[in-house]
């Protein structure tokens, strides 16, 4: 059973199919809303901006005009040319010229300063005090300075008369004392995360009532190059927080002035809204979670179960049985598996006894033939050996005879160690060097597979073959046994010199042992191959291949 097949993954799928385009559709309105939101926070703050532009604007472009007026004022020829006049007339000039100036101050709604210099004469007159003036500090357009005497800060302007003269006869002054302007932004702050601020960009200077510089100079750096448009809106972080930044640009002082505020608070009830909606979304989905459970331990449980156990079955394992539950439904199914399984086990535990006992009966049927060709050659050499008076190769042949049958006819024991098994394979090939006079042979098992537990009489039915089907009698014939363990497996391998099997021959071998056999033919590979797969795996068994000695290569495998 494939896992997208399951009943269980159906039932989460299906949750899934629900949340999750509820999720997606909720989340990309949610994100729309906030952009229109946005955009319409940026222009309101924008036009909000642009009103304290306009009137900023208006308030410097008003006192430049005072300042123009002051020029035209009748007793301002009279002071270029004071000198000319009576004490008195000049008193009289000098009290006239205040008193317009004070005019000016009261009409000015950030209360300026307003004063006038002869340096000719050297003559200073301002409304409230004795007025001092640098003439190398003069400007004539607005300019943020900072007196020495009262350490305040003050926007400056000049003008000089006659305009544009090395040595002007008068000099106008209006001074705006800063702390007006930042009245004035402080009044315009819409909560406590608000705060508006005029900065230069040039010098660096900041305009505001607020103590936290440190936090402006810091959104500054993040606001573009000012290139093609002279206001706009920016995000700005601080203190990972996320602000909204609206900055515009003064025509009159060249100035910029920065309004922002908390991101956050903007969008507190668009975040509310979408919190208690992912909260419902976690609670659903917890509950789904919860529902999936249920009906993967009630249902899809027991069937998993079920499945795992007819798989158990298919692998070989007959000893399954599946726990009983407490699910009505299953009960009967499972009572009836497991009765199932049992009658399955007991029936499989008797064939394969049954097997076993003909494996055993075959064994003793293999160790029971005496093959009379064998024995009688064996006979006959001895007898001639007695002719010829060869007492110790009668002595060697009588002996080798002996062990050779008293290991075929000892069926109580079926494993024996490989040690003994090629001590009595030793022991048959020196029978046929005596008889043979042309054969020698090598074997070469490392010690640690000597002591491996192997089928009785597993190896010498393949000798048997080399003997008879590869050695040739016309020449010296060699056979060959060599082992190595390696990846898990125990290889034995048998070669001789004989004439060996073509490459089709032994593709059909390979098939004949694979197989049951119909005839005498090829019976003892057979039986080996079986007996291997039978006590040890599947992969276990005998292999075909051609020897570099000529011959043929049996591969011998077991784990």
């Amino acid at each position: 059973m494939r896992w997208r097949k399951t009943l269980f993954v159906k039932v989460v799928m299906i949750l899934l199919l629900f949340i999750i385009p509820i999720t997606a559709i909720y989340t990309y309105s949610y994100y729309q809303s906030l952009r229109i939101m946005e955009d319409e926070v940026k222009e309101r703050n924008l036009n909000r901006l642009s009103i304290v532009k306009n009137q900023i604007d208006s308030n410097f472009d008003s006192l430049s005009i005072l300042l123009l007026s002051l020029s035209e004022h009748p007793s301002m020829e009279d002071l270029k040319n004071i000198d000319l006049h009576s004490e008195y007339y000049q008193f009289h000039v000098k009290r006239q010229i205040i008193d317009q100036l004070a005019l000016l101050q009261g009409i000015s709604s950030w209360k300026a300063s307003f004063a006038v210099y002869a340096p000719k004469h050297s003559i200073a007159l301002n409304a409230d005090s004795d007025a001092t003036i640098e003439m190398d500090r003069l400007s004539n357009d607005w300019k943020l300075e900072t007196e020495k005497n009262h350490q305040t800060d003050y926007f400056i302007k000049h003008l000089l008369e006659p305009l544009h003269a090395t040595n002007s006869d008068l000099v106008m002054e209006v001074k705006i004392p800063v702390h007006n302007i930042e009245k004035y932004l402080d009044q315009l702050k819409l909560n406590e995360y608000s705060d508006p601020f005029m900065y230069q960009k040039d010098e660096k200077m900041i305009v505001s009532a607020s103590e936290d510089k440190a936090k402006m100079h810091e959104m500054i750096l993040q606001i573009p190059d000012i290139q093609e448009t002279s206001q706009g809106n920016v995000r700005v972080q601080y203190n990972n927080q996320e602000y909204l930044l609206s900055f515009m640009t003064l025509d009159k002082l060249g100035w910029i002035i920065v309004d922002y505020t908390l991101a956050e608070n903007v969008f507190a009830p668009l975040t509310q809204t979408r919190n208690r909606f992912y909260t419902f979304v976690a609670v659903m989905s917890l509950l789904s979670i919860i529902t999936a459970f249920l009906i993967y331990r009630n249902i899809q449980h027991p069937i998993r179960n079920m499945v795992r156990a007819i798989q158990h079955i298919k692998e070989g394992k007959y000893s399954t049985r599946i726990k009983p539950n407490q699910i009505h439904e299953f009960q009967f199914m499972v009572s009836s598996f497991n009765e199932m399984s049992h009658q399955l086990e007991t029936l499989i535990e008797e064939v394969y006894k049954e097997k076993i006992r003909y494996q055993e009966i075959h064994l003793k049927q293999l160790q029971l033939q005496i093959n009379p060709h064998f024995l009688y050659n064996c006979l006959f050499i001895i007898k001639n050996m007695a002719k010829l008076q060869q007492y110790k190769g009668i002595e060697a042949m009588s002996l080798h005879l002996g062990d050779y049958y008293r290991y075929m006819t000892q069926i109580d024991t079926k494993h024996v160690p490989l040690r003994e098994e090629l001590d009595f394979v030793s022991n048959y090939l020196d029978i046929h060097v005596i008889r043979l006079q042309r054969l020698s042979y090598i074997i070469d098992v490392p010690e640690e597979m000597l002591d491996l537990y192997v089928p009785r009489l597993i190896v010498q039915p393949l000798i048997e073959n080399a003997l008879e089907h590869g050695i040739q009698t016309d020449r010296e014939g060699e056979i060959k046994v060599t082992g190595e363990r390696k990846f898990g497996f125990n290889y034995l391998i048998i070669e001789d010199n004989g004439r060996g099997l073509d490459e089709k021959e032994r593709k059909e071998l390979q098939e004949k042992i694979n197989t049951t056999v119909n005839s005498e033919d090829g019976q003892g590979t057979w039986n080996v191959h079986q007996r291997l797969i039978f006590h040890f795996s599947k992969d276990s068994g005998l292999e075909f291949s051609k020897s570099k000695m000529g011959g043929l290569k049996v591969t011998m495998r077991w784990r």
